[in-house]
């Protein structure tokens, strides 16, 4: 280790300098995360320090100083976080002694520190063992009381052990059961459920999760489903399916244009769609929870038969309600949750329709716009969860594909209509200019408007009295 200990003053850079030059003599400690990832030989852009004294003191000093944004993290812990180009550092305070700081830590790759001094790094304290639990591939409580003192640290477990490859001790299980997650901020938990659920084996997880009687803290409105086996076993296996499709495997890779759209496109966080990165995590979770509302809508007829009317919409609403209230996620993400949870029986209905018009295929791309594939994929292994067998989804899909690919060709050569007609009709752009477009599009696509002088004449006739409105006041 004493190799990559030598590595962290080039690692750090110019941002070495700034910090000794803000400690003023005081102790300070690269601990956690980027010790762990240097040992593993991983590259860092998250560094931690401890320091004798005010964390937020410090932290505030040295954001002045690399000229970075100071979040404060935990007054009551004394944590604040500094953003700079592209970096971040958290900074703690410590009263005492640094093992003292290190045992409150939660497992023990974290909790290993070495000091920065001005002719370099100093040696690696290691105190509880960090180094040879990595060497052994286990992640392992610091202390008995580690998750008492915050349950959360149950969910980054599954999250590290995904991540890195680490085997979970029995002993975080242990604790992990006598936790409770009920008081936890649902955003913490919306932070990690979703980096659990972006990994491609977290199957497991979720299934760990709910023997340790978790899951239904983390997902209230899964409860009911829990509850029921065999709705319960529908669920996990639409969940792994839909595990298996997200990262790659299967009938839907050879729709790349299509997957790159979808997943792809999202692989930074933009400032208008912050939630959308984490698409994967999100159809997945879709899966599991597609089915919340069955308990209370199932309804058994005079021949035995068993039905579900509605469950779909209602379940959609529970979902838009947990995710808003309880996990606080962003607009895109709920929108994202609700839309699949909510359209989740549609491909099934086409699927079995025995003359399924191309009207109804535009239709469907129409109306479920941006998460069409990704709705797609929730149906096929629901539908592979129910049955084991897909072939029918197949063929539906891979029709519906081609001709959303023939169609789009067509239109990408000729679009009789354009933005640019609208507002030289006197309308100001706004939300409805995609549905009048669509519409018109539409009606090109079946063959009603033959030409763009028809396609003019159309939207003069049927849009009576818009010059001079903008187009929301148009949809209104």
């Amino acid at each position: 280790m004493s190799a990559e200990l030598a590595d962290i003053r080039h690692r750090l850079g110019p941002v070495w300098a700034h910090l000794l030059e803000v400690r003023d003599d005081r102790p300070l400690f690269l601990v956690g995360g980027a010790l762990r990832d240097l040992a593993f030989g991983r590259e860092s852009d998250d560094f931690d320090f401890a320091v004798s004294g005010s964390g937020i003191e410090f932290a505030g000093r040295f954001a002045r100083r690399v000229r970075g944004k100071l979040i404060i993290l935990s007054e009551p812990d004394d944590e604040a976080r500094v953003v700079s180009r592209g970096r971040t550092y958290d900074f703690n305070g410590f009263p005492g002694d640094i093992t003292d700081d290190l045992r409150r830590r939660d497992f023990t790759v974290n909790a290993m520190a070495c000091e920065l001094l001005p002719d370099g790094p100093g040696e690696l304290l290691d105190p509880f063992g960090g180094l040879a639990d990595l060497a052994a591939g286990l992640l392992r409580p610091v202390t008995d009381s580690a998750l008492a003192s915050d349950p959360l640290r149950l969910l980054r477990a599954l999250r590290l052990g995904l991540e890195l490859g680490l085997a979970v001790d029995e002993a975080v299980y242990e604790q992990g059961r006598a936790v409770t997650l009920e008081r936890t901020a649902g955003e913490r938990i919306a932070a990690e459920l979703l980096r659990i659920a972006e990994q491609p084996s977290s199957s497991h997880a979720l299934v760990k999760l709910f023997e340790l009687g978790r899951l239904g803290e983390i997902l209230p409105v899964l409860r009911p489903v829990l509850a029921d086996e065999k709705l319960r076993r529908h669920s996990f296996r639409t969940y792994a399916k839909t595990e298996e499709i997200v990262h790659g495997d299967g009938f839907f890779c050879r729709f790349q244009p299509e997957w790159r759209q979808y997943f792809d496109r999202w692989g930074a966080e933009t400032e208008e769609d912050p939630g959308l990165p984490w698409r994967r995590a999100l159809t997945k979770l879709a899966g599991l929870l597609h089915d919340v509302a069955k308990p209370e809508t199932r309804f058994t007829n005079s021949d035995g038969e068993v039905h579900f009317y509605g469950h779909d919409s209602l379940g959609a609403r529970a979902v838009t309600r947990m995710a808003r209230d309880r996990l606080r996620l962003s607009r895109a993400q709920i929108r994202m949750l609700r839309t699949l949870v909510q359209e989740h029986m549609r491909l099934h209905l086409l699927a079995t329709t025995p003359d399924l018009s191309e009207r109804a295929i535009r239709r469907f791309f129409r109306d479920l716009g941006e998460e069409t594939f990704g709705l797609m994929i929730l149906c096929f292994a629901d539908g592979w969860a129910t049955a084991g067998r897909t072939f029918h989804l197949e063929d539906t899909i891979t029709r519906m594909i081609e001709q959303k690919r023939t169609e789009d060709a067509r239109i990408r050569v000729e679009r009789f209509v354009t933005g640019h007609d609208l507002i030289a009709l006197g309308l100001r752009p706004g939300p409805a200019f995609k549905v009048i477009l669509g519409e018109l599009e539409e009606l090109q696509l079946d063959g009603t408007l033959a030409d763009r002088e028809s396609a003019l004449d159309y939207l003069k006739t049927n849009l009576p009295g818009l010059t001079g409105k903008s187009a929301g006041d148009a949809q209104a």
